[in-house]
Order: C-alpha cells, then sequence, then structure tokens
C-alpha cells in the first residue's frame, strides 16, 4: 500500500501550498501578496507538483485551509481545492487555518500547555482561537489539537478579557499578536509574531483526523459577512 500523496493549500493569508507524502514534506510555497490568490494559487500548485516529480492523478487527497479569513482569498483556495478534487475523484479535507498555528506550537509542548492562536481580520480586529494538545490512542499521526475557544473575530480587547487569569509567556502565536502588542505581544515568544499557516501542518492534521473520525468539514469559515454586498434592487416607481 502506498503513503498517502496529499495537496495541501490554504489562502487564509496570502497563499501556501504543500506536499506530504505521508509523514514527509516533499516542498512548499508561498505567496505573501493577500490579494492576488487567483493569479499565484495555480502556479504555485504546478510549481510544487513538479518540483516533487509529482502529477495531479498521483495525489490521494487534498488538504485545504478553511479560514477563518475574509471572503475572497479563502473562496479561491476553497472552490480550487474543490474543482480539483471532483476532477481527480479524491478526498478534499478541510482543516481551520487557526488548527495550524495551534498545532505548529503545541506539537512538543507538554500536555497542560495551551496556546492562544491569532491572526489579522482587519477592521482592527483579530480572528482567534484557543487550544491545547490532544494526543490520539493510534494512526500515522498521533497528535492533534483540542479547541478550547473559537474560532472567533472580535477586538483585542475583547479576546484579551475571555481570559481572566494572565496569559502565560510564550502562549501566544500568530501575526495578529504583532499588530496589537499592548494586549499580546509580551505574552508571546518572537518567532510566534510572525508565524503562518505552514501547508504541511494541514496536511498533518488531517492525516490524524482521517484515523480519529474528526471533524475535516470544508464549510468555510467566514465569520462575518463580505465586505462587498451586492446592491439593492431598485424601488419601483410608485
Amino acid at each position: 500500500m502506498r503513503e498517502p500523496l496529499i495537496l495541501c493549500l490554504d489562502t487564509s493569508d496570502g497563499g501556501a501550498v504543500g506536499l506530504l507524502c505521508g509523514e514527509d514534506p516533499l516542498g512548499t510555497e508561498r505567496s505573501g501578496d493577500a490579494r492576488r490568490h487567483t493569479e499565484t494559487l495555480t502556479p504555485m500548485i504546478e510549481s510544487v507538483l513538479h518540483g516533487a516529480g509529482i502529477t495531479p492523478r498521483d495525489l490521494t487527497a487534498i488538504a485545504v485551509g478553511t479560514g477563518p479569513a475574509p471572503f475572497t482569498g479563502l473562496r479561491v483556495g476553497l472552490v480550487t481545492a474543490m474543482t480539483m478534487g471532483r476532477a481527480l475523484g479524491i478526498g478534499v479535507h478541510g482543516v481551520c487555518s487557526l488548527d495550524a498555528l495551534g498545532y505548529a506550537a503545541l506539537v512538543s509542548a507538554g500536555p497542560d500547555a495551551e496556546v492562544l492562536a491569532l491572526t489579522d481580520a482587519r477592521r482592527r480586529e483579530v480572528y482567534w482561537a484557543h487550544y491545547r494538545p490532544a494526543a490520539l490512542a493510534d494512526g500515522p499521526a498521533p497528535f492533534d489539537v483540542h479547541t478550547l475557544g473559537g474560532p472567533g473575530v472580535d477586538t483585542p480587547a475583547e479576546v484579551a478579557s475571555r481570559f481572566p487569569d494572565p496569559i502565560a509567556e510564550g502562549a501566544v502565536v500568530g501575526r495578529g499578536a504583532a499588530l496589537y502588542p499592548d494586549a499580546f505581544a509580551a505574552h508571546a515568544v518572537p518567532d510566534a509574531l510572525a508565524a503562518v499557516v505552514d501547508p504541511i501542518v494541514l496536511g498533518r492534521i488531517t492525516t490524524a483526523r482521517l484515523g480519529s473520525g474528526g471533524d475535516l468539514t470544508t464549510a468555510p469559515r467566514y465569520l462575518r459577512r463580505p465586505d462587498i454586498h451586492a446592491a439593492p434592487g431598485r424601488k419601483r416607481a410608485s
């Protein structure tokens, strides 16, 4: 039986593509341009597959970040994943993008560790979720994250107020903390402030949840309505 070969996509913050074969990453690419997902995502997919000597027909599954993120960018990633999955006849599995940040911060932490993952939601708000480790009894990836709160979208002050006890040093990860240092940065390790979603981690979480029956819904997590709305229809003249 061949190792699962998972294409991993995330467009919650710019664009990121990875390829995971079993436990081995075969390549990643990232674009920091948060406004050109349509132009950058497909070339990155092609580049990662070509670099690994893989064709789309070799893929066994696709893992895609489901946000939270702004409407347009997130939709590009999800539509691309669903279209490829349908064309190739393979499963498409969704993972909350904040889960990947929490996983990366907790994978080597103790069982009682907790982390608050924060990303930029614009409008002077952050997307957030609160995690602790969740060890799995078996499976090829015996680790996942357990969600203690969120995902949600709030002002930094509102998020901080959800944690009445002082937030432990090193317990905050993500760009959202760097944007609002008065609320969070004192509690984050420096490298964590620049943390972005690693597409390979989406694949690792997918592998773990396929083995444990965990949630892999592809429903997007917009958390609020899009910034652009359709204009109301014209009123009839009386």
